[in-house]
């Protein structure tokens, strides 16, 4: 009963902490965005009702030959996730039969869908089927105890999945979830323009590395930039170098410690030393500047999670041939962007048993995974799919070797029930920074103090 307590008093504290801060990094895509902490526990249902392997609303509409309709809850555009859908649909015609997916919009971000499952776990609302987050977010619902548990579903799978998305699947040894998509780290550039300045990414291996070869390049091509720092960062590029640094906010008994930890220290003088630099653009990520930068040659490279490849192929289909992957340099190459996108099932969803085989159906089935594939360049998360020459080469990329090899750096964030709303309380001391209203230990200071006054424990 405490921990409830606990939970519905944090619930509001973020909502409030969420109004606050809306306008600290939200990108509308796969980052790690504001968030208000973990929902309060609901009532366990039980393991023999975890067992059944179809709910009472899919037996009535089998009985009555009525398709089930199963929700998926997604943020950003609907339209976005009708073509895979299809590609299920199709490759497994029974499903089509008696299942009308329907997919219906949580919010702009991750963070808003986040915050409409609290609101639906406090207020009783019937569920959707299935909710699309990041794993910056999993820890505080599967923490809570609202998942459904995807062992029997992922069990045929179980096998080919690569350990870079069973580490994203699970928590505390149980799998709650299923990767909509793995972010390991990757250096996208323009091949053309890199050799054209001699600069080889395999040879740039510390950030002092990677200063001077955006120097060489922004020399020799005055408009052009290969990356962006713009304030206020995105929250992913705090967690990405967190990653490098080895920086935590706080203690395993849940004390923030900011200012004293040496990788959020190095983290904070590593992206302000990024910021400042004469040579990398100051353009913010999602702003309406960013994607018309690569449209025309002002951004030609970036450091970045491995789910950007999509959207250069979207957005610049002319430019095929051009980009190529390669790995982060050595010194910040570590763990991954916010670990992955996910999806995950509430446990009192109307149709868990149902959408448990879908999810796992779509996430690892090797046919389906290739069909999504062809449709939006995502890599299946399958060892299979890494010993495989189709996945290998693309024609907009080349060899995209870099990306399993990144894998071989991957490991996720140490994120806990509360991270979702430590992150942007730490970004907004980050920025004020990298913008010299703050010293570095004022700053840190702050951010503990802030930390300690809006969450306390984030482990109780």
């Amino acid at each position: 009963m405490k921990k409830r307590n606990k939970m519905v008093a944090l619930l509001l504290t973020g909502m409030l902490t969420l109004s606050m801060l809306a306008g600290c990094g939200s990108n509308g895509k796969d980052n790690a965005q504001t968030d208000a902490p973990a929902p309060a526990e609901t009532e366990s249902s039980g393991d023999a009702a975890q067992a059944e392997q179809e709910s009472e609303p899919a037996k009535e509409a089998a009985a009555d030959g009525e398709k089930i309709k199963m929700t998926m809850m997604v943020w950003g555009n609907i339209d976005d996730y009708t073509p895979s859908n299809e590609v299920l649909l199709k490759t497994f015609p029974e499903l089509a039969e008696k299942i009308d997916l329907q997919v219906e919009l949580g919010g702009g971000g991750d963070a808003e869908v986040a915050e409409k499952f609290r609101l639906m776990l406090a207020s009783g609302e019937e569920l959707p089927d299935l909710i699309r987050l990041n794993y910056t977010q999993f820890p505080e619902f599967a923490d809570a105890g609202v998942l459904y548990d995807l062992a029997d579903a992922v069990a045929p799978y179980e096998s080919d999945i690569i350990d870079a998305a069973k580490s994203l699947m699970t928590w505390n040894d149980v799998y709650y979830a299923v990767p909509q998509e793995v972010k390991p780290k990757v250096w996208l550039y323009r091949t053309d323009i890199f050799a054209d300045c001699g600069v080889d990414p395999a040879q740039v291996k510390t950030l002092d590395d990677f200063l001077a070869a955006a120097k060489t390049v922004n020399d020799k091509y005055p408009d052009s930039y290969i990356e962006n720092y713009g304030t206020p960062l995105s929250n992913y590029d705090l967690t990405m170098m967190l990653c490098a640094t080895g920086g935590t906010f706080c203690d395993e008994e849940g004390n923030y410690h900011c200012a004293t930890d040496e990788g959020v220290r190095k983290a904070f003088e590593n992206l302000k030393k990024l910021n400042q630099c004469e040579s990398l653009s100051q353009i913010q990520e999602w702003s309406a500047d960013w994607q018309a930068g690569f449209a025309n040659d002002v951004l030609v490279s970036q450091l970045i999670g491995g789910w950007m490849k999509d959207h250069l192929m979207n957005w610049t289909p002319e430019n095929s041939g051009k980009w190529g992957m390669a790995m982060w340099p050595e010194e910040i190459a570590t763990d991954s962007e916010s670990g992955g996108g996910i999806w995950v099932i509430p446990k009192d969803a109307p149709h868990a048993a149902e959408a448990a085989d879908l999810i796992a159906k779509f996430a690892f089935d090797p046919e389906v995974r290739k069909g999504v594939y062809d449709l939006t360049g995502k890599i299946p998360p399958l060892i299979s799919a890494s010993q495989d020459e189709y996945y290998l080469s693309s024609e907009y990329f080349g060899d995209t070797s870099a990306y399993f090899k990144a894998m071989e750096n991957f490991s996720i964030y140490p994120y806990n029930p509360a991270s979702s709303q430590e992150i942007p309380i730490v970004a907004q001391y980050l920025t004020e920074y990298i913008n010299g209203t703050m010293d570095l230990d004022a700053a840190l200071k702050a951010a503990d103090a802030d930390l300690q006054n809006q969450i306390g424990n984030p482990y109780q």
